[in-house]
């Protein structure tokens, strides 16, 4: 099946597209993972946010690495019935243009991470072969993706310091998987 913009959200209710039957898998899940770069080497970051609606969670994370230190924060809340809502305490991302761009916010917290970044691709997002993955009967993965290159624009606040990502300097890929 080909992807859509319906398949850039955090719904999915199968490993299929959107347009498939749900699963009662514990572990389904449906989510997003960004990396950042400098095209020097002085920043990388990690972005991801997922929801489990099989076991009622959403969580997020931001990794850092600036100057050689490695800076983290995670959070987790219960999902609820809204899965637009994509939300996870100082965390948040919201589509801008469906398979093109996405913004990712932290606001301001207690660790001194926060951030307010746009990802727009610059080549089309490429489905992958869907993974089916088997030990013996038993189905151990099934998932779907989508991966896409681009390049980042926005400011980060590491404890007191304002990094600006300007897009001719911040490079990354994401996957959307669920």
């Amino acid at each position: 099946m080909p992807i859509s913009a319906m398949d850039e959200t955090l719904a999915h209710q199968t490993p299929e597209t959107f347009d498939q039957v749900s699963t009662s898998d514990r572990n389904f899940y449906d989510r997003y993972y960004f990396n950042l770069h400098s095209k020097s080497d002085e920043l990388f970051m990690v972005i991801g946010i997922g929801q489990y609606p099989n076991l009622g969670t959403t969580d997020a994370f931001a990794l850092v690495v600036h100057k050689g230190t490695q800076h983290v924060l995670r959070c987790s809340r219960e999902l609820g019935i809204d899965r637009s809502d994509t939300t996870v305490g100082p965390f948040g991302v919201e589509v801008v243009e469906p398979l093109k761009s996405l913004r990712f916010y932290c606001d301001s917290n207690e660790h001194e991470i926060s951030f307010d970044l746009t990802f727009t691709g610059r080549a089309p997002a490429v489905e992958e072969p869907r993974t089916l993955v088997r030990k013996g009967a038993r189905v151990t993965m099934d998932t779907s993706r989508y991966t896409q290159m681009g390049r980042w624009q926005g400011q980060i606040d590491l404890k007191g310091e304002n990094i600006e990502v300007r897009e001719d300097e911040f490079l990354g890929i994401r996957d959307h998987s669920w």
